[in-house]
């Protein structure tokens, strides 16, 4: 090969890998993009929590009605178990609307379960003194009632 067109091709190749380092990346917005694109991102999070409200209102909709009286006193008769509340800090995170923390609720056993209310997709569980209606499939709390089994 001819040494003329060996340095051209090396020349040529020099220049092509110097234009390609100072390129910007492909995920990087163009020069004053920037804000731009942070405005539509804040405008795309908004939409999102609209519609992640507008959900979760339609859902409340479907809820199970819980009388908690009832419940009360069915726990009383059949002799539930009986537990100490959960510490503070563990017991701020059981809340409505929030997934059920892992590793804390038991399953009511025997008896008692089958004589709880019944709800399709919803599931009772006990988590420390406190009774918990989830949803089964997401594990989110739907309702808590406090100290019922204290």
């Amino acid at each position: 090969m001819n040494p003329i067109k060996i340095i051209a091709i090396g020349a040529l190749s020099v220049l092509l890998l110097n234009s390609v380092a100072y390129a910007q990346p492909a995920h990087a917005p163009a020069h004053g993009a920037r804000e731009n694109n942070q405005q539509n991102e804040s405008q795309r999070t908004q939409q999102h929590e609209s519609q992640r409200t507008r959900q979760h209102r339609s859902e409340r909709v479907d809820l199970p009605r819980i009388n908690e009286r009832e419940l009360r006193q069915l726990l009383r008769q059949d002799y539930a178990p009986r537990a100490e509340r959960l510490p503070p800090g563990i017991q701020r995170n059981l809340e409505r609307g929030k997934p059920l923390p892992p590793g804390i609720a038991k399953r009511f056993d025997g008896q008692l379960a089958s004589q709880l209310p019944q709800y399709p997709g919803y599931e009772w569980e006990r988590v420390g003194a406190d009774v918990v209606l989830i949803e089964a499939a997401t594990r989110i709390v739907v309702d808590v009632i406090n100290d019922a089994l204290r």
